[in-house]
């Protein structure tokens, strides 16, 4: 006998199509709100085929992307400034570790962020797992550190938004790769 829970493992994701990138809505972590919430990554693909007339949608139709510090810094920074070439209203925020910052506070300020970072948000170990957890157990995601600590910065600027827009979060390392499937 299959329960609601087996049943719910079969369903096909919710997904978003920007170029030829494919994120998993996740509308479940956010009902009843006007923000739409993507998870953006190297997605494992499923074998059934997309719906033919599914809407492709521009790479302008992403309001907020949060990126996670970590990974080859310099494709990040790369990916970053190339993103806000193709989008400049884009807005770019980084979820750095509060433990191990790449930019420690102290030596911050507005004049000195990376080209094209809007902020760097600072997310301590415990927010990030607790991240992480709530991906796994609501989501059916699983992801390190680094998408935690994404989608930790993501799900509190969704709680804040109160317009319609679209915040999407990488669960795995931004680079010139993942760019280029946000960007064909």
């Amino acid at each position: 006998m299959k329960t609601d829970t087996d049943q719910n493992k079969y369903k096909r994701r919710k997904e978003a199509i920007i170029g030829t990138a494919h994120l998993l809505d996740l509308e479940v972590l956010v009902p009843d709100r006007t923000v739409r919430l993507l998870a953006l990554g190297h997605l494992a693909r499923n074998s059934a085929p997309s719906p033919v007339n599914q809407l492709v949608e521009p790479l302008t139709a992403i309001n907020h992307l949060v990126v996670s510090t970590g990974g080859e810094m310099h494709q990040m920074m790369d990916a970053v400034r190339k993103i806000k070439e193709k989008n400049p209203r884009l807005k770019v925020i980084l979820a750095d570790s509060l433990e191990s910052p790449y930019f420690p506070v102290g030596t911050l300020n507005q004049s000195n962020k990376p080209a094209g970072v809007e902020r760097i948000i600072p997310v301590s170990r415990e927010m990030a797992e607790a991240s992480r957890s709530l991906l796994h157990h609501q989501a059916g995601i699983l992801t390190g550190p680094g998408g935690g600590r994404a989608g930790s910065v993501a799900f509190a600027l969704a709680d804040k938004i109160e317009n319609e827009a679209t915040v999407a979060f990488t669960i795995t390392n931004f680079d010139m790769n993942l760019l280029d499937q946000l960007q064909q």
